[in-house]
């Protein structure tokens, strides 16, 4: 993939992208936050946002859970489950031309690749029973959609505060 092809905001490094996908394809260890470089990469992962480089990870997240086991998957599955309602696109970046030159949203896009894999995810839920967790949980929040819990500013902004 051509990572420098797709847009972002200018903190956005296509250069790290590769190599933040191929650590994670290699992961030994599930333990440490091994997904860090690949939040990182395609996202601000300390404002809980998404570059559009995100939408062509989420394809490559999916190869890895797909064609990889134990850490990999794990750590592939946790990215998906950080993202999935947490994240929202970097302001700029709702939507983006891609290299061939159509208008994507990132956040529909992002789901419509989930949902493409569904079958496939309820399969390796069945086999894997390291994954199984994760994989139910990806599948449930998918059937709830991209939905961001709002946080209360105040404590008495609460239900049931004062």
């Amino acid at each position: 993939m051509e990572w420098a092809a797709i847009p972002g905001p200018r903190w956005y490094q296509p250069e790290t992208v590769t190599a933040a996908f191929a650590d994670l394809a290699k992961a030994i260890h599930s333990d440490t936050d091994q997904g860090a470089g690949v939040r990182s990469a395609v996202g601000n992962d300390h404002a809980g946002t998404l570059y559009p480089a995100a939408v062509t990870g989420t394809d490559v997240l999916l190869g890895i859970i797909s064609d990889r086991t134990g850490p990999p998957r794990d750590i592939a599955l946790s990215i998906l489950l950080d993202w999935w309602g947490c994240f929202q696109p970097e302001p700029g970046f709702e939507s983006y031309m891609d290299p061939a030159g159509q208008t994507v949203d990132l956040i529909p896009a992002i789901v419509q690749r989930v949902e493409q894999a569904a079958e496939t995810l309820q399969a390796i839920a069945e086999q894997d029973t390291n994954a199984r967790g994760a994989v139910r949980e990806l599948v449930r929040l998918m059937n709830q959609g991209w939905t961001v819990a709002v946080q209360p500013s105040r404590p008495d902004d609460q239900a049931g505060g004062a």
